[in-house]
């Protein structure tokens, strides 16, 4: 059973440099009071690293971090870097985008992103990610 249990493991599991590449997704978000905001997400996977980019009206966030490992088509983004710009304009912005915003640039938070099709959907932030 342990023998067959490792073997379904190391079939399904992918190291992170299979991920290389570049994903992205944009369009409008309509915001809790009816408003629309454009917004894009800009993924960049090499060699174990990621770095990423989110626009959200005026507001960017940039980050960058480590690739962990995923199993059955799933990765982990550890940040170690993140920089938000302009968020004085976000000011529009609903509290959900913006907290989304402000976790995916906090220093070792993680986001799980889960295939869906060809795209990835990062639970914690709410972006999806398709490939390029």
């Amino acid at each position: 059973g342990a023998l067959v249990g490792l073997l379904v493991a190391c079939v399904n599991f992918k190291s992170s440099n299979e991920f290389n590449g570049r994903y992205s997704s944009s369009g409008d978000v309509v915001l809790r009071d009816g408003s629309n905001i454009e917004v894009s997400h800009t993924l960049l996977i090499k060699d174990g690293r990621f770095y990423a980019m989110t626009r959200q009206g005026h507001s960017i966030m940039e980050t960058s971090g480590i690739v962990e490992s995923g199993f059955l088509n799933r990765m982990r983004l550890r940040v170690e870097k993140g920089k938000a710009t302009d968020l004085d304009a976000s000011a529009n912005i609903d509290n959900d985008l913006l907290f989304n915003l402000m976790y995916g640039g906090e220093v070792d938070s993680v986001i799980n992103l889960r295939p869906i099709g060809k795209c990835y959907f990062a639970v914690e932030t709410r972006q999806l990610y398709c490939a390029d």
